[in-house]
């Protein structure tokens, strides 16, 4: 294989994973965000008692 086919390979890669990764990834940093914001609001509520 020769190298711009090599490259071109890689590229398709690249771009066929971020696209069957792009809902899943946004479900999983909506997940992330939900769960930190939560844990902000338990500190927050354990320092006011």
């Amino acid at each position: 294989m020769n190298k711009t086919q090599e490259q071109l390979e890689k590229l398709r890669e690249v771009a066929e994973a971020s696209l069957t990764k792009t809902d899943e990834l946004q479900k999983v940093l909506a997940q992330i965000e939900a769960l930190m914001s939560r844990e902000e609001i338990q500190k927050v509520s354990q320092k006011n008692k």
